[in-house]
């Protein structure tokens, strides 16, 4: 008697194929699925290499791409997507390149430990002198139950000086000025009140207008800083609406100039000003002799 095999059928086979692939790749999956990680360990010995980040195990985003000069910001974030705590989480912050830029790394504020499932924020404080940008790298260590993981990212930010203080404003004359500040030069908010040059023949009061300057650099004399129309006209007060002060020429009478001279403005306080307000405040005290030049 003879015996024969039958060969199963080609549908069968297909499956049979289909299901040892979908295994391979679920075992694959398990061995590789840490997005995220520089490095990853855990009881069987696992290393895997990744990219993903934001859907990792350890998740980090970055949350701010500028910081300002003194100021704590928080910077990135990390979260624990583990089935267990992370009893240990280490986070180093370093500039990346210091040759690259001045800005020097004052203070940060890291987590030490990450909870299963929650978020942990990184605080950096820079200081700069001027706007540049700053590779910050960040270096993550954690372990926990069974397991544990390393992250090393750069995210770049830009760190914005702060606005310097202004102290005061020294008139050259009617038509010109210079901004004091408390030793930090930058760029404020400022709004240049103006008058004729020459109010009227008789001395009476000329027009008024004002002309705000967005960024007005206080290392550099303010009338080129104007309009090209400011030529003709002396400057009655200068105003920076942002620190809440004003600083009126020291000659000036609420009306004109009784004198075209140098000197240190006379600071006031009741701002924002208004048309009505310069036109009736004078500055000038009872010596002075009112009359315009």
């Amino acid at each position: 008697m003879s015996v024969s095999t039958r060969s199963p059928p080609a549908r069968m086979s297909s499956l049979r194929t289909l299901s040892l692939v979908l295994a391979f790749a679920a075992a694959v999956g398990l061995i590789f699925g840490t997005a995220g990680f520089t490095a990853m360990e855990a009881d069987r010995g696992v290393t895997a290499n990744i990219t993903d980040d934001e859907s990792a195990y350890l998740g980090y985003a970055p949350v701010t791409d500028a910081v300002s000069d003194g100021e704590s910001a928080t910077v990135v974030e990390y979260r624990n997507r583990f089935a267990t705590d992370l009893d240990e989480f280490d986070v180093d912050v370093s500039i990346a390149d210091g040759a690259s830029t001045d800005a020097t790394l004052e203070s940060v504020e890291t987590p030490s430990s990450l909870d299963r499932g929650s978020v942990a924020a990184v605080d950096v404080t820079l200081r700069c002198a001027e706007r540049e940008s700053v590779p910050l790298l960040f270096e993550a260590d954690g372990s926990g139950s069974g397991v544990s993981v390393s992250l090393n990212r750069i995210h770049t930010v830009t760190c914005v000086p702060a606005e310097p203080t202004v102290t005061g404003v020294r008139y050259t004359g009617v038509g010109n000025a210079f901004v004091d500040t408390d030793g930090r030069n930058g760029t404020v908010e400022a709004v240049v009140w103006l008058t004729d040059a020459e109010p009227g023949a008789d001395g009476s009061e000329g027009t008024l207008r004002a002309e705000t300057v967005s960024a007005l650099n206080t290392s550099a004399p303010v009338g080129p800083q104007l309009s090209s129309n400011a030529s003709n006209e002396r400057m009655a007060a200068i105003e920076f609406p942002d620190q809440g002060v004003a600083f009126f020429h020291p000659s000036w009478n609420g009306e004109n100039h009784a004198s075209p001279g140098a000197g240190s403005g006379v600071a006031f306080g009741d701002v924002p000003l208004d048309a009505e307000t310069v036109g009736n405040t004078s500055v000038v005290s009872d010596d002075v002799d009112d009359s315009d030049d």
